[in-house]
């Protein structure tokens, strides 16, 4: 759980099941394909579905309840990673989507919105700020030339 400094309210983050994330994007060659490089860029993972389909997901690649949403903080440049399940629907095939040009995240099932361009997942509107439930977070680790994804 973590605290929105700005409103001294607290949010739940902890709203869908624990399921294992592991993403390799550590070579300069996978984060330049796969990793997002610049601020407001953002990719979507799921080895279930295959997405992206040219990435190359092997046996020990996990993403996590409702697949990984990587964005880049759009102020510092520096990447953070969500599960891309709603918290309010609490549902694997309920998924959040980014909308342009807000890049706000949006579930088109309840209505809610997180900003997780540079707020940490937190709810804008909707049931989700009612509710005070926000993304799933997950770890973003620098190692070599890139990063990995992971719980």
């Amino acid at each position: 759980m973590f605290v929105v400094a700005q409103s001294c309210t607290k949010i739940n983050d902890e709203q869908i099941p624990s399921y294992p994330v592991n993403l390799n994007l550590s070579t300069a060659g996978y984060w330049q394909t796969y990793g997002v490089t610049s601020p407001g860029m953002y990719r979507v993972f799921n080895a279930v579905e295959h997405i992206p389909s040219n990435y190359p997901y092997v046996a020990t690649s996990r993403t996590g309840f409702g697949g990984v949403l990587l964005v880049s903080d759009i102020y510092s440049g520096e990447p953070m990673a969500y599960d891309m399940s709603c918290p309010v629907e609490r549902r694997a095939d309920v998924r959040i989507r980014i909308e342009e040009p807000s890049y706000e995240a949006v579930c088109d099932k309840c209505g809610s919105r997180y900003d997780v361009m540079s707020g940490w997942g937190a709810p804008l509107s909707g049931k989700a700020f009612v509710q005070k439930v926000g993304l799933s977070r997950y770890s973003v680790v620098k190692t070599g030339s890139g990063y990995n994804v992971m719980n």
